[in-house]
Order: C-alpha cells, then structure tokens, then sequence
C-alpha cells in the first residue's frame, strides 16, 4: 500500500529489556535505507560473512571518537524486503546491562546524522506500511508482547498469523458477492428476473450472525486476555465469604453465623485455568435500618453493575425464592452469571426439581462439596479453549468496526421489510464493507494509524 506516513528515515532502538548493571544479551534493531551504512561506520569484523543477508557473523563496537572497541557484539543483516520491516534491518547483539547498550545506541546515533531513535511501535508500523502484516497482525503482535498468561499468549499468536484477517475477509468476500448482484442488476436490470428480496434478506442473516458469534466470542478473548471480575452476590449468610476463602485458599473475609458481618468490598486476585481473576465479595442483601450495613448493600447492587460475572448465591435449605428472584431480576441481561445453590450438605438433593436446576451449581462451600463444578462453570462461560473455540482476540477497535459493519447490515431490514428500491441496499452493504476494511487497516487515517501504534514499546 502507499505510505501516509514518512518512512524515509532510518531508525533505531533497543529492542529488549535491560536493566542496571545485568544482563545477558541486549538487542539495538536499526532499519532503513541507510542501516547497513550506518551500522559499518561503527562495526570492525574480519568476518567473511560481513553485511550478508541472513548471516550472523562476529565484530566489534569501537568508538572512533576514543579510538578505541567498546563492546564484543554478533551482527545479523536482513536485506530488503526480505525483513520485518520490508527495509534493511541490522540488529547489533551486545552484551546487556543498562551502561554499554546506552553507549552503543549513543555511537550510532552520534556518528550518523542520517539515524533517529525510533518512535514506539515504528518498526511494526513500517512492517504494515510496507505491505508486510495487515493491521490486525500488527496489533496482535502488541497483544501477544503484553501477554498476562500462557492462554493469552496463544490467541494473540493467532492474529499475529492472520487468523483474524482470514475471519474478516470470509464475511467480506460474502457482503461483496452480496454488492455485486445489486449492482450488476443496476446496470443490466433487463437480463435479470425481479429482485428477491427474501432470498437477499436471508443471505445477509447468514452473515449477521457470523458477525454475532466473532463479536460475542471476542468479548470472551477479552475475559482470557485482560481478566475478569466477578462479584459475589446474593443474601445475608449464603455463603460469599466463605466461598472466596475457598477460592482463594486464604481467610480474607471473616465468616460468622450473624447477618449483616461483611460490610465493606473484599477483592483477591487469583489465576483460575490461566484465566485472571478478581473475585468480590459483597455486602449481604437485605432489609435493614442499619446505616452502615445499607451503604455496604448500596456497594454490592454497584458490583452488580461494574462486574464482568455475577455469581449468585442462595441457601438450598431455604430454596430460590421471591427476595432472591427480585434481585436476580436487577442483573443486567447482558452479564456472564451462574445460580449457585450452597449448603447441599443440609438437604436431600434427591427431592430438587433438577429441572429447574440444569442451569445452576450445587455446592456445600463448609465441606469443599462443588468446587470443581463451579471452576468448570466459570471457565466454560470465560471461553476458555478447554471448553469453548475461541482462538482470536479483537481489541475495542476492531470490535467497534465490526460492531458498525453490523449496524448497517441491520439497517437493510427496513429497505427490506417496505420493499425499498433494492438499489439502496448497496449502500449499507457497502459502507458495512468499509467498515471491515478499517479492521485489516485497508481504510485508515494517518492520525488513526499513530495512535495505534503508539500504544507499543519502543523497539517494536
């Protein structure tokens, strides 16, 4: 694609981690036009493998300025377009620590007046500006570097090979053989029999819901990806406390027989089948004059708002009755949420109507009884790929387009339903294949692009 954004100059940056006084291995990346050039003005190797592309071979970092060698460093060359980048690459290995990288970035950047430290993310901006990854790689390969667990690391690595582009152009590819009939019916309405309506309208539900499931599949890599909060809700003495005592192995909530005890939010992070995880526990739900006790009950209907995952407690001694149905009835329709009936120790299970509890966990939280069931639970609702196929992940951006992409394929049923001229249809169809192309990065603005981009570290 043709660059909107300068990629004349040749950059450099540190390309791994360092720290004061340690280290290993450092790696400074340069790449450009002149990164061979610039990079011989400060290298001497008697190496016959020297600027060769795809070689490693062996030389010296040496200060002119002090005539003298300040590093021992392995160098391996990428011509052009055989790189990253597209570009000439050099990386420089030098020996890590904090003082002789820095000292080396210094040489090169002093003694070539044609390098610049590169901006966060340039180098994979300039792989995408060059034709080397889509969008959707460039910002997976950000996703997979800011990996929180090992599941997290997988889906990334999934975009990073194209996955999502391959998703985005199947749904593509099935709006513009949708575009085409239309127009080709615009220009030679004659050879063609009258539109059928009925026929487009279902093709475009086949794709809607293509988009549905990628959409609500993503928002599960998000869980996967970012984490999850879930809020334990439910009545005074159900259980909460000590089922995040249980969950998280450490007596973090005091647990007594007295209602009304928790009265403030107590969170624990935890890992739960590499998914992170803050569990909340709230303030028990009731009737009470009790001033401080009411503030805490006003928290727990908040967490019932601003968290990701509610699990619901009740007494299966009592049953799900009339109080727990009015606040079950307040939990927003779009949350993740699992009925969790506890103390199965103080009843006969076998006289539950199992029918209406298909969709709920048993537990005796007092002796360990469940557990196992209700991580299951949590994790299938998660999308966790012991349960669930979900293999990509979709950053708010591309959900947003993709969300757009949906809106107008939604805006067709009304030219449908009144039997519009079918002309119109092509321009909802149309702007929904827009909206897709954002995504792969084939429609992009110059300052969408940068802000993109500048959400990456620097050196990559």
């Amino acid at each position: 694609m043709d660059s909107i954004i300068d990629t004349e100059d040749t950059i450099a940056a540190i390309a791994s981690a360092i720290s004061l006084g340690k280290g290993g291995i450092a790696v400074i990346r340069v790449s450009g036009e002149e990164a061979i050039n610039s990079c011989k003005n400060i290298v001497e190797t008697k190496s016959k493998y020297a600027w060769e592309s795809h070689r490693v071979f062996h030389g010296f970092i040496k200060d002119n300025l002090e005539n003298k060698f300040i590093d021992e460093i392995l160098i391996t060359v990428m011509h052009s377009p055989n790189s990253f980048t597209g570009e000439d690459i050099v990386e420089l290995h030098c020996h890590g620590g904090v003082i002789i990288v820095n000292k080396v970035m210094e040489i090169l950047i002093s003694n070539n007046t044609g390098v610049r430290i590169a901006n966060p993310g340039e180098f994979s901006q300039r792989a995408f500006l060059n034709g080397k990854i889509d969008l959707t790689q460039a910002e997976s390969i950000n996703q997979l570097i800011n990996a929180k667990n090992l599941k997290s690391a997988e889906i990334a690595f999934n975009g990073v090979k194209g996955e999502i582009k391959k998703k985005i152009d199947i749904i593509k590819n099935d709006l513009i053989e949708q575009l085409s009939e239309i127009e080709a019916r615009v220009d030679f309405e004659e050879d063609f029999s009258d539109f059928n309506y009925h026929d487009f309208s279902r093709n475009i539900e086949k794709i809607k819901e293509k988009i549905e499931i990628l959409i609500e599949n993503s928002k599960r890599g998000t869980y996967i990806h970012n984490g999850i909060s879930i809020a334990l809700i439910g009545k005074t003495n159900v259980g909460k406390s000590s089922l995040l005592n249980l969950l998280s192995k450490k007596e973090k909530a005091i647990v007594t027989s007295i209602p009304g005890t928790t009265r403030d939010i107590i969170e624990v992070n935890l890992i739960i089948k590499d998914i992170p995880i803050k569990i909340i526990d709230t303030a028990g739900i009731r009737e009470t004059d009790e001033y401080i006790e009411n503030i805490g009950i006003e928290k727990s209907f908040e967490m019932i708002q601003n968290s990701d995952y509610i699990i619901y407690l009740y007494s299966l001694e009592e049953g799900l009755n009339k109080d727990d149905e009015k606040i079950i009835s307040k939990i927003p329709q779009e949350k993740l949420i699992t009925i969790l009936g506890n103390k199965k120790d103080l009843i006969d299970t076998k006289k539950l109507n199992k029918k209406n509890l298909s969709n709920s966990v048993l537990m005796s939280i007092k002796n360990d009884e469940g557990e196992k069931d209700l991580v299951e639970k949590i994790v299938k609702k998660c999308g966790s790929k012991e349960f669930e196929n979900i293999d990509i992940f979709l950053n708010e951006r591309q959900i947003s387009n993709l969300t757009d992409c949906l809106k107008n394929l939604n805006d067709t049923d009304s030219i449908i339903a009144n039997q519009l001229p079918f002309d119109l249809l092509s321009i909802e169809v149309r702007d929904g294949i827009k909206n897709l192309s954002r995504i792969t990065g084939q429609e992009l603005t110059e300052d969408l692009l940068n802000n993109i981009f500048s959400k990456f570290c620097i050196g990559k």
